[in-house]
């Protein structure tokens, strides 16, 4: 397995264990941003199917793999631009810049998908 895909895997498992740590505390403060919760949700159940495509090499969900992702980045996109009204607040700003850039990674480990390096590796490039 080559360092990037190791890499990916690694910063996949750090993105979802803060996701699943915010979805936890919104449920258990009973905030009315369910929003959030159902984002974080959908953007861990897509990362982890991410993890074991890219694990498990698994070559019939490569392109599902690249939709989903494609989407789990316009969801985040769509939140930045519901937070974008407390963004002159402390939380709201934090909320704001991690969304920014959990949407960029997305779009490019959707990047990195198409990439020679990762062809190679899953078994696509000739």
């Amino acid at each position: 397995m080559p360092q990037s895909v190791k890499t990916v895997l690694t910063i996949n498992s750090v993105i979802m264990i803060a996701l699943f740590m915010l979805g936890f505390q919104i449920y258990m403060n009973w905030q009315s941003e369910y929003f959030l919760a159902y984002l974080s949700a959908a953007v861990i159940g897509g990362l982890f199917f991410c993890q074991m495509v890219m694990m498990y090499k698994g070559h019939k969900f490569w392109n599902m793999l690249r939709a989903i992702i494609y989407v789990m980045a316009l969801l985040v996109a769509l939140f930045f631009v519901a937070s974008l009204a407390d963004l002159f607040t402390l939380v709201g700003f934090f909320k704001c810049l991690g969304s920014f850039v959990l949407a960029f990674y997305l779009l490019g480990l959707r990047g990195y998908l198409n990439s020679k390096g990762f062809l190679e590796y899953f078994g696509k490039a000739g």
